[in-house]
């Protein structure tokens, strides 16, 4: 199937799942010279993203991390996420397998974006630019949110690895090949494949993303992990039963990531409902609480922008708005190796001991 192809099937899929509960804003204001000395200085990279691309089978859909939103608050580099599980999310409104499907997504960036220079490919960390002055140009790190385009093959990771994919995520909106979800998780964790896998994406250089993985997946995960793993894209649940914390994760899952060298990283979804989470002061005392539990040093951003989150922490729109974090993290009394850290240090270093 040809990308024209496949982007009339998106535009059919999403009309024939009905109306959305589309979040309508237009994103942040500019930004002003004091949001800007705010955040200069600081690495920033987003470990989680779908930045200026169609959204498929989202009940809700948002603008939240754009090109151009993400060039003026100075981010270095950002995770540009295509949907592996396409099939499932468009309920099979979409012709194609998963790995079809994922590989258009795929070429629709490298086409456009990277081949016009807008964005610099990340095929190693140091990739990432180091400065993000006046004309700099952000890296892209393409990924992968869900497994399924695999098809339980490892070879495929090489496959995905030659088009420039540096990032996985095992599972997302079901169980596959490789292993069960926090959406569907009966007790089985990782596959032999989803082992296989895990294996070959450590030896290939591709960072192991086990967001959305049920608790079983992702201790199996940790068993064999030969590298820093990441979460990117959660935060803490109150709790300690998984069965009741949905898409966040429990303390001793956020323990099997940090043992492993990784990172957790967080977002800006409000949340009222398990945890108190409505106001940039809260996810700054969330982060204090989480450096406290498993050290700073294993605590990152992952926005999931565009991911279509049901709603936001008060006052965010989009990525501009994380100068709103950074000060209050600083009001909380984090130094500003501290803040750097989080923004970006703590994933840069993963990437280094993952791909290179």
């Amino acid at each position: 199937m040809h990308r024209r192809q496949f982007l009339r099937y998106l535009v059919a899929a999403t009309l024939a799942m009905g109306p959305s509960n589309a979040l309508a804003f237009f994103g942040s204001p500019k930004l002003t010279e004091s949001d800007k000395a705010l955040v200069k200085g600081l690495l920033i990279i987003d470990a989680h993203a779908h930045p200026d691309r169609y959204l498929i089978g989202t009940k809700s859909r948002d603008n939240a991390s754009s090109l151009e939103a993400i060039k003026e608050l100075g981010m270095a580099a950002c995770a540009f996420a295509a949907l592996g599980d396409t099939v499932a999310a468009t309920r099979g409104h979409t012709t194609g397998t998963d790995y079809q499907l994922t590989k258009i997504q795929l070429d629709f960036w490298m086409d456009d974006i990277v081949k016009s220079g807008k964005v610099k490919l990340v095929k190693a960390a140091s990739d990432i630019p180091k400065s993000t002055g006046h004309g700099y140009v952000p890296g892209a790190i393409l990924s992968v949110e869900g497994g399924d385009a695999l098809s339980g093959n490892p070879d495929r990771v090489n496959d995905f690895h030659a088009c420039g994919v540096r990032m996985i995520t095992l599972v997302h909106l079901g169980s596959n090949e490789l292993g069960e979800s926090m959406a569907t998780s009966q007790g089985t964790g990782l596959t032999p494949k989803g082992c296989k896998a895990v294996e070959r994406m450590q030896e290939t250089g591709v960072l192991v993303d086990v967001a959305h993985a049920s608790a079983l997946t992702l201790k199996h995960v940790g068993q064999i992990s030969r590298r820093p793993i990441v979460d990117s894209h959660t935060h803490p649940c109150s709790v300690p039963e998984e069965s009741r914390c949905g898409r966040l994760r429990t303390w001793q899952g956020m323990e099997t990531v940090a043992r492993t060298g990784g990172v957790v990283c967080t977002w800006p979804m409000g949340d009222s409902r398990r945890s108190k989470r409505e106001t940039f002061q809260d996810w700054a005392r969330e982060i204090a609480e989480m450096k406290k539990r498993i050290g700073m040093e294993h605590i990152g951003l992952g926005t999931d922008g565009g991911g279509g989150l049901p709603g936001f922490i008060r006052g965010y729109r989009d990525v501009r708005d994380l100068v709103h974090l950074v000060k209050a993290m600083q009001d909380e009394g984090f130094t500003r190796a501290e803040i750097s850290a989080y923004m970006g240090g703590n994933f840069f270093r993963v990437l280094q001991k993952s791909i290179g």
